[in-house]
């Protein structure tokens, strides 16, 4: 009896490989293969982003001109950029903050945003015909509840013959986005606030 076992063994033998050795190896790399499927599903599924956006008038900020030195002007405009977490779990991930200021009526000069702190400026301010645009980014977390400030500094557009003695005044719009490391974004419309004015 052992000895035709022994010879079926044999015969199943070919070129080296043993077809029981071959099925089971078959079963054993399965759930790995499962796994390997299964993962990417559930890393597709990150909780939902639930954020609000304001930007807060504070005490009237100085303008100074681009490039540094000169003289500074004084102004009225929201002063903070407010984003408060408003979900139950902390956000990981990138801020995209986009800011325009576009003239009110006939401008000798422009204005815009020269830094948004602690955000840094992923696309220079840049003027046409008084208008400006202004990108920034910030990479980092919020804990759900957190409220994170963005410290606004404006500077004037550097002009010859500067303005005297005349107040102008901007409209302000700023679109954020935030997208997680994990996946998901959600894009806010912070709510209303006063205008920029500059004097001069």
């Amino acid at each position: 009896m052992s000895e035709i076992s022994n010879a079926g063994v044999d015969v199943e033998e070919e070129g080296g490989f043993s077809r029981r050795r071959v099925v089971a190896g078959v079963a054993w790399s399965l759930p790995v293969i499962a796994t390997a499927i299964a993962a990417p599903a559930a890393a597709a599924s990150p909780p939902p982003i639930s954020a609000t956006a304001a930007l807060v008038n504070g005490a009237a900020p100085q303008y100074s001109k681009i490039g540094g030195g000169g003289t500074k002007y004084g102004g009225t405009a929201p002063a903070t950029l407010s984003l408060n977490n408003t979900g139950t779990s902390s956000f990981t991930g990138t801020v995209s903050v986009n800011i325009k200021l576009a003239p009110v009526g006939t401008v000798l000069v422009g204005i815009g945003v020269e830094s948004l702190s602690p955000a840094t400026t992923s696309a220079a301010v840049s003027f046409t015909q008084h208008a400006s645009t202004t990108s920034f980014s910030y990479s980092g977390a919020i804990a759900a509840g957190q409220t994170l400030n963005f410290t606004i500094l404006y500077n004037y557009e550097t002009v010859n013959p500067k303005p005297s003695a005349v107040t102008y005044s901007f409209v302000m719009t700023t679109s954020v986005v935030l997208t997680a490391n994990a996946g998901g974004s959600l894009s806010l419309t912070p709510t209303a606030s006063p205008n920029p004015t500059i004097q001069f």
